[in-house]
């Protein structure tokens, strides 16, 4: 989750266009895509690349105060190093160091359930309001403070499904696919790794 805290609930660097909500019928709002940049958190703790992506979100009313919200990103990555993101995974077929520029793809989502009395779909559109990230998005549309328990990822894992792939066709590397979802079991799977060893 330290990734994930990183990349989709504290990203930065943005300037918003397309911003609002499209209404898709039967109670879903769609919302973005924003622009957005963030470092991106490794296994052990640290950061491993920056990223940059497009962040959108849909948001389900379910009726009972209650709110069911989606934050989907699809962008590129490029390393940092030297630590690699699989680095401090205690499973098999993954490294421990990538080199400095290191270029590749990635796509995921996290999805959770919001408690608010509070629902603005023209929340992004207001001065000031800044959606590309996840923690912006719940202020400017549900009201709530920065990491609010009233949403389900920032209470832990257990109330949060998410899932990022991220892949690598550079040639120098030994592990071009990396992993990082949510498991059954209320926690944090890693699979794999963008490593050169």
């Amino acid at each position: 989750m330290r990734r994930l805290l990183i990349l989709l609930l504290a990203g930065a660097l943005s300037v918003l266009f397309g911003a609002g909500a499209a209404s898709a019928g039967g109670g879903d709002d769609h919302f973005g895509p924003f622009p957005a940049s963030s470092p991106d958190g490794n296994s052990c703790g640290g950061t491993w690349a920056l990223d940059t992506y497009q962040r959108s979100y849909m948001v389900v009313d379910n009726g009972d105060g209650t709110f069911k919200v989606t934050a989907d990103s699809r962008g590129t990555f490029v390393t940092t190093g030297p630590v690699s993101p699989g680095s401090c995974e205690n499973t098999d077929n993954h490294g421990s160091t990538v080199t400095a520029g290191v270029t590749g793809g990635f796509q995921g989502f996290l999805s959770g359930t919001v408690t608010s009395s509070t629902y603005n779909p023209a929340g992004c559109d207001a001065a000031g309001a800044d959606c590309s990230t996840t923690q912006g998005f719940l202020g400017a549309v549900f009201g709530l403070a920065p990491y609010s328990s009233a949403f389900t990822c920032n209470a832990g894992f257990a109330g949060c499904a998410f899932n990022f792939e991220y892949h690598s066709s550079d040639q120098s590397l030994q592990f071009h696919h990396w992993q990082d979802k949510s498991d059954n079991h209320g926690g944090e799977k890693f699979v794999g790794d963008i490593a050169n060893q």
